[in-house]
């Protein structure tokens, strides 16, 4: 066995079935090895001095189904959005589709659709703060449009477990795609409506799936995968798509 000193160790990885989990190691002066799950989606493993790397990588191997359990509850709800500059050409996104972002100079401010752009009229070009904020009450209008018609068309999926009625909200949030409350209140990120139909779809079920397990355990996956047996290349594409 190898004694180690307190310097951080990288690029440990283990297999566990088709996925390989990578993870930093550290020593320290402790009786017990930790293990973890970052909403980067990174592993962080601190352990006793004197352990060895095969011990280790043992301990990780037999928590590997929490781990990636922990890492989908992350990346499931954590939008990583590129900043955007609010420039004539810039890409956009919405429904899952690029647009081009046209500035246009006009007394009467507003925000169009149009062909392959998205034009927003403005009183100057230049003001990227006003720019920002006519998006992002556009975009709020949309959201408004679409995520009530598919909560609606959706929430029957949830009376064989739970017997009231869901509600929805959404807001801008810079964490989460969204959360569900024990009052039956699911709450959606604004940032969705960039993204595909069926990726706002994928996190409504993934919500109401909360109603019967506010957590992330074995009986709530096997609940979202009975519901939405594709969910994981949908949660891939999600994350793709925003990055």
């Amino acid at each position: 066995m190898t004694t180690h000193n307190s310097k951080l160790i990288t690029n440990n990885s283990v297999e566990y079935g088709t996925s390989i989990i990578e993870y930093s190691l550290a020593f320290a002066e402790r009786k017990t090895l930790g293990i973890k799950v970052y909403p980067d989606k990174s592993v962080h493993v601190i352990a006793p001095i004197g352990t060895s790397l095969d011990k280790v990588s043992e301990k990780v191997h037999s928590k590997a189904a929490w781990v990636l359990r922990q890492q989908d509850f992350f990346l499931s709800f954590q939008p990583i959005t590129p900043p955007r500059k609010f420039i004539s050409g810039e890409t956009h996104l919405y429904l899952g589709k690029q647009y081009r972002l046209k500035l246009v100079e006009s007394d009467k401010e507003s925000v169009k659709l149009q062909g392959g752009n998205i034009s927003v009229y403005c009183k100057n070009k230049e003001n990227k703060q006003r720019i920002e904020k006519l998006l992002k009450a556009w975009y709020k209008s949309k959201a408004d449009q679409h995520f009530i018609k598919l909560f609606e068309e959706l929430t029957p999926l949830a009376k064989s477990f739970y017997e009231g009625e869901p509600s929805i909200k959404y807001r801008w949030m810079d964490k989460r795609w969204g959360s569900c409350s024990q009052k039956g209140e699911v709450l959606l990120n604004n940032e969705l409506i960039k993204t595909p139909k069926k990726c706002i779809e994928y996190v409504i079920i993934h919500e109401l799936c909360h109603l019967a397990h506010l957590n992330h355990s074995t009986a709530f996956y096997e609940l979202l995968n009975k519901l939405s047996p594709d969910w994981r290349r949908t949660k891939d594409e999600l994350e793709r798509l925003m990055v």
